[in-house]
């Protein structure tokens, strides 16, 4: 069985093309036997809501996990994940951008014996200044979390089943899909696909949601702890050196005037730089808190075609 898991927030009619499209792929291919996991991320729009629950409703194949609170895109993802029946997983976003046309491509590059293949967009069609964003998101995480250079994480994917069975056991609220990807799967590969123009709505993802989504990677590395210990003790091996140097003129020459300006300097750059390692330090205790405080990853409030003994699992 293939498992097709789509997040859904604010989604337009396209929802609907799309799962029409993608069983056009399917009967292509000759796959009869597969499901949708549609997750309706806490929705604000009303009608958004009603169509994904008119969706399942009237189609026994597609699954509906509506949720009581928005959780954010990976967290919806894990909700889906936890859902999914089939050996073989794609996830695809609910704005036809991730065209189904591509799914044959991403299922060839599969069955070469990877974990984990990502859809790679020749020419992505995001603002400028998102694309952007994304690469100054792969130079950091390639540095940070160890990502091998020239690997595109994108939100069309294909996985197997025991790649989901290790992934549904992060329980926690801060999900950070390519941290997870990156610590369970060993053979991950691109693809190329066309990422197509979206025709209906806007992106949900402004600057605000795009950086609380990044910073989700402190759950997955200790990388900037690390920075931190080393930043303190450069800058205080600098300021002892300093502070020999300062003596040692003080003494060679007694009528040198000291330099109140260079210690404020001094002062707020040693300063700045601490205060924003405590801010660091703080945000992984946070979550820490926030972990050990089993603060939920999703509530779901109702679901469509879902069996009882799922929803207990």
């Amino acid at each position: 069985m293939i498992s097709v898991i789509v997040p859904c927030y604010n989604s337009t009619q396209m929802l609907n093309r799309l799962v029409d499209e993608t069983r056009k792929i399917f009967r292509r291919l000759q796959i009869s036997d597969y499901e949708f996991v549609l997750v309706n991320d806490c929705s604000p729009n009303l009608e958004s809501c009603e169509r994904i629950l008119k969706l399942g409703r009237e189609n026994p194949d597609i699954k509906v996990i509506d949720l009581a609170k928005n959780t954010g895109q990976a967290n919806a993802q894990l909700t889906a994940l936890n859902y999914a029946e089939g050996d073989i997983i794609i996830n695809m976003d609910d704005d036809m951008q991730t065209h189904p046309a591509n799914i044959p491509v991403l299922l060839e590059k599969l069955e070469e014996g990877y974990d984990l293949v990502l859809g790679k967009y020749k020419k992505k069609r995001h603002s400028a200044f998102r694309n952007l964003l994304t690469k100054m998101d792969n130079v950091f995480e390639h540095i940070v979390m160890g990502k091998p250079r020239g690997l595109d994480f994108t939100s069309f994917w294909v996985t197997r089943k025991y790649i989901r069975d290790e992934l549904i056991h992060y329980t926690h609220p801060y999900a950070f899909m390519e941290g997870l990807f990156l610590r369970t799967a060993g053979k991950i590969a691109n693809v190329e696909i066309e990422h197509f123009d979206r025709t209906e709505g806007k992106s949900g993802y402004n600057l605000k949601k795009l950086v609380k989504l990044w910073s989700n990677f402190t759950n997955f590395t200790v990388f900037p702890l690390r920075i931190a210990g080393v930043l303190g003790i450069t800058f205080s091996l600098i300021g002892f050196v300093a502070a020999l140097v300062v003596g040692i003129r003080k003494i060679l020459d007694p009528s040198m005037v000291a330099g109140y300006a260079s210690i404020i300097c001094f002062m707020m750059i040693f300063f700045g730089v601490v205060l924003l390692f405590m801010g660091v330090i703080g945000e992984y205790v946070g979550r820490i808190f926030m972990c050990i405080n089993s603060a939920p990853q999703f509530v779901v409030k109702q679901t469509i075609n879902v069996k009882q003994t799922e929803e207990n699992s």
